[in-house]
């Protein structure tokens, strides 16, 4: 491959490292400085996109560095995964990016964060591009610290110093986790390439009976990432630190933990008690997170439980095996999220503009009529798409899709039946809605398939999904008993909640502090309530 499509790769992935550092030259205050570290952040999203295209017309490329036996030590790999990782990665940082140079606009402690968030953006390309296990693992580490860093960037807001020590505690024990699987790999099969299938498959021969000790210590490593199960406890903590931070975890470091199944799966994945460890811890919180999100008062919590639900969700897809479904939902939550907190601004003209009309409920008949013929509709255009159930999951996929159109159509008819015409144009959304994510589905699974990990002997059978299902129904169900509800929801409530306050402090450019009210969350408010639907 030429040296234009390598410096493409090489300076997407860098460029962002570059803005940190501008950020954090100068003594003062400096929006300017502030404001080219964001543009810099958009060159490397234009550049991670040029480089899916280059990978598109071209083929993978890489550049690699060191090393002996023909073996690199560190190097960079574009294919049609990792670019696509690349592009939604560099993306994120750089909408974080715009909407943190407007909500932190004056902010004498602005530039820590700025460098922090750069910092972690380049660690994470790294970790979804690396060619060489140990590139993998230290850039691991290093957006872990960086995300710490993001968190403390604001020391003097209450509640802040307590989460950082939180979050740090729970990174470097995924942290450990995933370097001791690194050292033991590295002992008995050297630095792997973790590109290769075949060297994979190599490496976890060659590992022998640390195989199984190997896969739990990197399914630890992305559960602590992900915040999930037990050590989920940092991430509640976070709704103390300023909301441009909560954009980048929301967005995009909490992908880390699904990053790192889908990259090293082939190796995890040889563990079939790892993979129950996976799926069971992944399932537990995403069933536990969903029902806490619907109880939780504060918009921030509601948003943290509904992220830690979403990511139980991905992990348990990559547990049985469905790397692709974990791509496309690790890409389209991300994407989400990204777009609530750079359009969140325009919220401000909507708030209390917009009428409630009357409720009008339907039939149950008329209702369980939509439901069915939602259903069936969306199913039927999905299997209409080529590459659709190739796939592993696809089929277990279609049902949780079949389940979404039915819920949509039962809750749509239930406050306003409407008039003709809105309903016709809501169905017509609905099946379009179907169609793309089947379109999405069998193109990904055409370009990107070949990159994805070979299914490990461990993975669990993709029909599990459905066991999860069935328990978050049933959770539904018990919250619908008022004794246990009571119980229940008061438990719910109290779990995982941020260090208190005992009143509001004002930052040195007398704006209220953001977890507690600021200006960003007023206008924010709207927007990012939505994701409790999502």
């Amino acid at each position: 491959m030429d040296v234009f499509t390598q410096s493409l790769l090489a300076a997407a992935v860098l460029m962002p490292m570059v803005g940190s550092a501008i950020a954090v030259l100068g003594a003062r205050v400096s929006n300017r400085r502030r404001r080219i570290a964001t543009e810099l952040g958009w060159m490397s999203a234009l550049l991670a996109v040029g480089t899916a295209v280059a990978v598109a017309l071209r083929g993978s490329f890489g550049i690699a560095l060191g090393g002996a036996h023909g073996q690199p030590l560190l190097g960079l790999w574009a294919d049609p995964l990792t670019a696509t990782l690349l592009v939604l990665i560099c993306g994120v940082g750089a909408v974080v990016q715009s909407y943190g140079l407007r909500y932190l606009q004056a902010d004498p402690k602005a530039e820590r964060f700025v460098a922090a968030a750069n910092m972690v953006v380049t660690a994470m390309a790294v970790v979804s591009t690396s060619i060489t296990l140990a590139g993998l693992v230290a850039a691991w580490v290093v957006a872990g610290i960086g995300f710490v860093a993001v968190v403390g960037a604001r020391p003097d807001l209450p509640g802040v110093r307590t989460s950082a020590r939180r979050t740090l505690g729970m990174f470097v024990l995924g942290d450990a986790a995933l370097v001791g699987a690194a050292v033991i790999i590295w002992l008995r099969a050297g630095n792997v390439d973790v590109v290769s299938s075949y060297a994979v498959r190599l490496a976890a021969g060659a590992i022998g009976g640390f195989s199984g000790a190997v896969a739990l210590l990197i399914v630890v490593a992305a559960l602590s990432r992900s915040a999930q199960g037990p050590f989920g406890r940092w991430l509640p903590g976070t709704v103390s630190a300023p909301t441009p931070a909560s954009a980048l975890l929301h967005a995009g470091v909490v992908n880390g933990g699904g990053i790192l199944l889908i990259r090293l799966g082939a190796l995890a994945g040889d563990s079939i008690f790892a993979m129950v460890v996976a799926f069971t811890v992944a399932a537990g919180t995403a069933i536990v997170a969903t029902a806490l999100m619907t109880r939780k008062p504060d918009v921030k919590g509601a948003l943290v439980f509904s992220t830690m639900g979403q990511m139980g969700f991905m992990i348990a897809e990559c547990a049985v095996g469905a790397y692709l479904a974990a791509l496309v939902h690790l890409v389209g939550h991300g994407m989400y999220k990204a777009t609530l907190f750079f359009g969140s601004g325009s919220q401000v003209s909507r708030l209390g503009e917009e009428s409630i009309a009357p409720a009008r409920a339907g039939s149950t008949l008329v209702r369980l009529l939509a439901a069915g013929t939602m259903t069936v509709a969306t199913v039927g255009v999905m299997t209409t798409i080529p590459g659709v159930l190739e796939h592993r999951g696809g089929a277990v996929l279609l049902v949780f899709t079949a389940a979404t159109a039915a819920a949509a159509g039962w809750a749509w008819w239930a406050p306003r039946p409407g008039s003709l015409g809105v309903t016709v144009a809501w169905v017509a959304s609905m099946l379009a809605a179907g169609a793309l994510y089947g379109l999405v589905l069998g193109g990904l699974g055409d370009w990107i398939g070949p990159a994805l990990p070979i299914t490990g002997i461990g993975t669990l059978s993709p029909w599990w999904l459905l066991i999860m299902g069935v328990g978050g129904l049933a959770i539904a169900g018990l919250l619908r008993i008022s004794s246990i509800r009571r119980r229940l929801v008061a438990s719910l409530i109290a779990a995982g909640a941020p260090p208190a306050i005992t009143s509001p402090q004002r930052s040195t450019h007398g704006f209220v502090d953001p977890w507690v009210g600021s200006r960003g969350d007023a206008v924010q408010t709207t927007a990012i309530w939505m994701e409790g639907v999502a």
